[in-house]
């Protein structure tokens, strides 16, 4: 009996994780059936074929670069926050050439951060998880903020987001509440290793996180005004400063496969009354498609020190980083 629960137990367990990949395929897929309902894919192709591609490459390969190095300076001011003092040059190829393996699998790229600085650092994986971890949640709430302003400062009303936001908000305020007056009964019980940088992070860690990461935000919005050019089409910025973290938000959260379908949709929803819908499309799968290679490209030249120092011969001699008391 003891047997057939078990067996029973995971073949559901199975089912769950199979229905969860699946939901995101659906929710995609779904999307882009309404949208080339109404933007057929030759029309899409042939705005492809008029881009200014030099202009395009041009612009966006600087921003690229730019994003890595301020991308690499938050990574080390939490890691050097939560586990170990580590200099922003060892970082670097660690966020580098995590960017390659992003291209792949979004999770398995931020997993490999926590891989790479166990073995090189000696920092415990869990603990070195919990700061890519907490990253990762302010890097998502740098966007709930921008684009709640977005929402706000909206020239028109942005349907059906009132309520993700109450949520939003909400579950940021219970979230801080249990870790300033919960978070120590957690460092008793072994699983919380992953919960280690919230349960010491103050409320300046998240602010200070916030403010290092918004430069690659603003940039973005004065990128994209420019490279829309190049598909020929002309936006207000200050519509762009309003509706982009919007669609940045949609492709953050975890309901379509590789960040694709919600953007794409709002890029119509909010500017297909100023431009060809065609070149809208054409323009938010580029640039998406485009700024994953190229940061996938900025890693390849760091990829030979990271294979050497995550070899076997190169970890048994390895310096190893005295541990930082955190805050």
């Amino acid at each position: 009996m003891h047997a057939s629960t078990t067996a029973n137990g995971s073949r559901d367990r199975g089912h769950h994780r199979g229905l969860q990949r699946l939901v995101p395929w659906l929710v995609t897929s779904i999307i882009f059936a309404l949208i080339f309902r109404r933007v057929p894919i030759a029309h899409v192709l042939d705005a492809l074929r008029g881009i200014d591609a030099p202009s395009y490459l041009a612009i966006m390969l600087p921003y690229s670069l730019v994003y890595l190095l301020i991308d690499t300076f938050c990574l080390t001011r939490v890691v050097n926050w939560f586990n170990a003092r580590i200099a922003y040059r060892d970082v670097l190829p660690i966020r580098a050439t995590t960017y390659l393996l992003t291209l792949l699998n979004s999770p398995l790229g931020q997993g490999s951060i926590a891989l790479y600085l166990n073995r090189r650092e000696g920092i415990p994986l869990l603990e070195v998880a919990s700061s890519v971890l907490f990253m990762m949640f302010a890097e998502l709430y740098q966007l709930v903020f921008f684009s709640s302003l977005g929402a706000a400062l909206a020239p028109r009303r942005i349907e059906g987001f009132f309520w993700v936001y109450v949520a939003l908000y909400a579950y940021l305020a219970a979230h801080l509440a249990f870790f300033r007056f919960a978070g120590d009964r957690l460092a008793a019980h072994t699983a919380a290793g992953m919960l280690r940088s919230f349960r010491l992070a103050h409320l300046r860690h998240y602010l200070l996180l916030v403010l290092f990461k918004a430069p690659n935000f603003l940039m973005a919005t004065v990128v994209y005004y420019f490279a829309l050019r190049c598909f020929g089409i002309h936006l207000p910025y200050l519509e762009l400063l309003v509706f982009l973290p919007v669609i940045f938000l949609s492709a953050a959260l975890p309901i379509g496969v590789a960040h694709l379908g919600a953007p794409q949709y709002f890029w119509l929803h909010f500017f297909g009354d100023q431009a060809p819908a065609a070149n809208l499309l054409a323009f938010s799968l580029t640039a998406h498609v485009t700024f994953m290679v190229m940061n996938a490209m900025l890693g390849v030249p760091f990829l030979p020190r990271a294979i050497r120092e995550l070899s076997p011969p190169a970890r048994s001699g390895a310096r190893s980083l005295p541990r930082r008391s955190p805050p």
